[in-house]
């Protein structure tokens, strides 16, 4: 079967670092082509990265026949925007998460590549580690769950805050929610296998940046359970989720971030703490081949409307911070 032909819809770090060799360690596809503002820099990401085409617009890139699909990781103020132009030029669209950050654009977004017949998936890409599916089974072992926290965060420094990286800010849809804290909501959807009813939250914004700097929440499930999450840019180091039951815990020390070494998970009861291992893995190349297919097989395990109730859960974390109360969770 002919190799599914990506287009890098931008020469952001992302791309450069993680999911273009992320295709490449995976099977199902190659990288056809790039496509920036310039030509120029689209050409040096080229030479850099051994691409054989590079196109001096997103246009140009979309327009290129030879382009199956485009993995988008543009600032997330621009998802909406590409993903609809990608969706109507016939592309399918791997998007850096979060999707977006209101459920009335995620929703634009999910509706675009419907109608244009092209599958679109939320670039969550922890998800196709295989920790995480020893993590499920390890989890049915400790009793019914009630409470699961959830973090990830690390210290933003540097060049970073100099030169106001999009991360930090509010145009571009920046803040420690939108960057890292969405994982631990969708670490805590995921262990459930639910979407929250409710949710409560703070966050600290930044006088010199107006985007939240640190952010925590809880997020109420159907029957009273409960997810604490927290994510940032303020302190070092945590990317872990931890499944409290009635007769054990699980604790995913680097749920997000693993590295290509093999994982370690543990379980505790008691004093007494097991260790277990899953495979080493490139989580990018996981996530690039799954998505390959889901356009074949015309179907996604994780379905673009996943990512349609991960916005609602982040939208209404937001309307709580921003206002001290509880908020209900949007069903969609």
């Amino acid at each position: 079967m002919a190799k599914f032909r990506w287009g890098i819809l931008s020469t952001a770090a992302i791309a450069k670092r993680a999911f273009v060799p992320g295709v490449r360690n995976g099977t199902e596809g190659i990288i056809a082509a790039v496509g920036s503002r310039s030509l120029a820099t689209a050409q040096a990401f080229a030479a850099d990265l051994d691409i054989p085409v590079a196109h001096a617009s997103y246009e140009a890139l979309l327009a290129d026949p030879q382009i199956d699909g485009v993995y988008i990781g543009l600032p997330n103020s621009m998802h909406l925007e590409w993903t609809i132009k990608a969706a109507e030029a016939g592309k399918h669209v791997l998007c850096e998460k979060p999707l977006a950050r209101t459920v009335a654009d995620a929703r634009k977004m999910v509706d675009a590549c419907a109608e244009a017949g092209v599958v679109l998936m939320e670039a969550f890409m922890y998800r196709h580690h295989p920790q995480h599916a020893v993590a499920r089974q390890l989890i049915e072992g400790i009793g019914d769950v009630a409470y699961v926290r959830a973090s990830f965060n690390y210290t933003m420094g540097g060049p970073r805050l100099e030169n106001r990286d999009h991360r930090i800010r509010p145009d571009m849809e920046g803040g420690g929610l939108m960057d890292v804290g969405c994982y631990a909501v969708n670490a805590a959807r995921f262990i459930y296998g639910a979407e929250p009813v409710e949710v409560t939250a703070m966050q600290r914004v930044s006088d010199a940046f107006e985007v939240d700097m640190s952010f925590a929440g809880v997020l109420r499930f159907p029957g009273g359970r409960l997810a604490v999450i927290d994510g940032g840019f303020e302190s070092t180091g945590a990317q872990f989720y931890e499944v409290a039951g009635t007769t054990g815990s699980v604790r995913v020390e680097k749920a997000y971030l693993p590295g290509l070494g093999a994982a370690t998970i543990r379980v505790s009861r008691g004093s007494v703490d097991e260790y277990h291992q899953s495979a080493a893995f490139d989580q990018y190349a996981g996530e690039a081949d799954h998505f390959v297919h889901a356009v074949r097989a015309g179907h996604l395990d994780l379905p673009a409307e996943n990512g349609l109730a991960q916005t609602a859960v982040i939208e209404a974390l937001y309307e709580s911070a921003s206002t001290g109360r509880a908020v209900a969770v949007a069903k969609v």
